[in-house]
């Protein structure tokens, strides 16, 4: 792949995240630099014949491979850490930058690159306090069993510790070594109940151990992550509209981004919110 930085996307399967990372690779593709530039976007999938019109480096990978990734249990997010951790060592050297299909670019990805470095990584935004699932579900598992790195030292989960989305995911291939700590202690939280009460156990996994051995910043500010309901049905139905359309492809893609899926005013007043008492080190 060269030593250029790597734009990641996955994409396994059929449903309609195949349609959202239609989407989102297209609002990344407006910002590839002209003449190769510093960094291209590369998708790893089992169908590559359904990205050939994109301007995507393809990365076949095995049906078999796919489910190997998704691990013991079968955790479809699992994949994300090995993906992320092969597209690291094919890097050559440069920056690998995860984003899940839910996502839009409204800022170029070179001004999250920029932020991963050595001892850098990036997430997508800091949520502050751990929100009552991801409490309840930790707790069940430290009851049963006591969570350990590859060394074989326990991992520590501080009660002050700030929960964070992980539809993004940065990281230097200094600093890949992470992916195997991530991997091996979703394992262990999906092994003791975690997902018993709550379904983000690699989110939990990457926020504790890119914590413990990078300094993280957020990426907040160039990629919208539609996660929520009320932003990422709505879009949904659009992007099932856009799909039994007869326009062009350009012409799809200037729809879609004429309806593409914004915080609400309600969701941004709270975010705004929260940021500010963190500011001043109330965090909630």
């Amino acid at each position: 792949m060269g030593d250029v930085d790597h734009l990641v996307y996955i994409s396994f399967g059929e449903g309609r995240h195949v349609d959202e990372v239609r989407f989102s690779v297209q609002t990344a593709a407006r910002h590839l630099p002209t003449g190769g530039g510093s960094w291209r976007i590369t998708l790893w999938t089992d169908r590559p014949e359904q990205w050939k019109d994109l301007p995507v480096e393809v990365v076949e990978v095995s049906s078999e491979q796919a489910r190997a990734w998704m691990g013991p249990h079968q955790y479809v997010w699992r994949a994300k850490i090995e993906v992320l951790s092969a597209a690291l060592e094919a890097s050559g050297g440069g920056r690998c930058l995860y984003v899940d299909g839910d996502t839009w670019w409204k800022r170029s990805p070179s001004v999250v690159f920029d932020r991963i470095g050595p001892g850098r990584s990036v997430m997508h935004l800091r949520e502050g306090r751990p929100p009552a699932p991801e409490v309840a579900a930790l707790q069940h598992v430290l009851g049963r069993h006591e969570p350990l790195d590859l060394t074989g030292r326990p991992w520590a989960f501080p009660a002050d510790r700030d929960s964070w989305n992980a539809g993004v995911i940065g990281l230097h291939p200094a600093d890949a070594a992470v992916c195997a700590e991530v991997a091996h202690l979703t394992d262990q939280l999906l092994e003791h109940g975690f997902d018993d009460h709550s379904h983000t156990s690699e989110q939990l996994a990457f926020a504790v151990g890119l914590a413990s051995r990078t300094t993280v910043s957020e990426s907040r500010d160039a990629v919208i992550h539609y996660w929520p309901s009320e932003m990422r049905e709505p879009f949904g139905a659009a992007l099932a509209d856009d799909r039994a359309s007869r326009h062009s492809p350009q012409e799809r893609f200037e729809r879609l981004w004429g309806r593409r899926p914004r915080p609400t005013l309600q969701r941004r007043a709270k975010d705004t919110a929260k940021r500010a008492l963190r500011r001043v080190g109330v965090r909630r």
